[in-house]
């Protein structure tokens, strides 16, 4: 595809991982776009990856792609003027509106359950790398989500070779990741993304991780610990909001709940909130 030529070239100071991320425009074309490049062989890789999933995918709570340069691996994105959910966090903003977070939890959810089912695409998709940085909320929607970084994503039933060795890379990731992901088992993709949903929401009205510390206490805690829940360490937490969350973390695939369920459980609190 022949890429329009860049005319401003901004370098945003965000954590991409490995991704250089840059906030680009074009001549004749006046709405600016998120450009992803590669540090090294193996971004290579996952960006290709990305661009080959966002293909099929034009779910409206999804960043879309615009344009992949397979020669230089350059990848343009859709430009969102947003904030991740992670820094809301740390910002304290998820604790002092709970009710805006609820709906920003609801939204994801809703989003993965519609994933996980297909829905907006071709066929079942695993996220592989929820976590609240690949989560933006929009300025102009502030109840909203958007989920970004499909890298380490996958169709249902095609799980590529060169994802399934996290544990090499643990930063950030490796908080969200389940039990049986951690003993090397990636054949549960859907109850993963269900775990670092839990993570994730956990995270978001209490202002914690659920697991952390090093990467050797932080895979101790989540094959061997339960924490305790939102409600038992007093937070402003819905009571069925607190249950749903705890079953995400379950230490057994099985025993957790599907992304539709807990979307379902999500969208019948809304209405609790003002």
């Amino acid at each position: 595809m022949k890429i329009p030529d860049i005319c401003k070239q901004e370098p945003l100071p965000v954590d991409a991982g490995v991704s250089k991320l840059s906030k680009v425009e074009f001549a004749r074309i006046p709405c600016p776009a998120l450009l992803k490049e590669p540090r090294n062989f193996w971004d290579e890789i996952f960006i290709a990856n990305e661009a080959y999933m966002l293909e099929e995918i034009t779910h409206p709570r999804i960043r879309q792609k615009l344009a992949y340069d397979a020669a230089s691996h350059r990848l343009f994105l859709e430009y969102v003027e947003a904030t991740t959910l992670n820094d809301l966090v740390q910002a304290g903003a998820t604790l002092k509106e709970p009710g805006r977070t609820h709906k920003i939890l609801q939204s994801v959810a809703e989003t993965m359950a519609d994933m996980h089912a297909g829905i907006f695409c071709d066929r079942p998709i695993i996220h592989n790398d929820l976590k609240s940085m690949n989560v933006l909320v929009p300025a102009a929607l502030p109840t909203e989500a958007i989920l970004i970084d499909f890298s380490h994503s996958y169709f249902a039933g095609c799980l590529p070779p060169f994802i399934t060795d996290k544990k090499q890379n643990p930063v950030g990731t490796a908080k969200y990741m389940s039990p049986e992901k951690w003993a090397g088992d990636y054949t549960n993709g859907f109850k993963g993304d269900v775990f670092a949903f839990g993570v994730m929401a956990y995270c978001a009205c209490t202002g914690r991780h659920p697991f952390d510390g090093e990467a050797a206490l932080i895979e101790q805690q989540i094959r061997e610990e339960t924490p305790s829940s939102p409600i038992q360490l007093g937070f402003d937490v819905l009571r069925n909001t607190s249950v749903i969350i705890m079953s995400c973390l379950e230490k057994k695939p099985d025993q957790r709940p599907s992304m539709e369920r807990v979307a379902r459980c999500y969208a019948d609190a809304a209405s609790l909130f003002k």
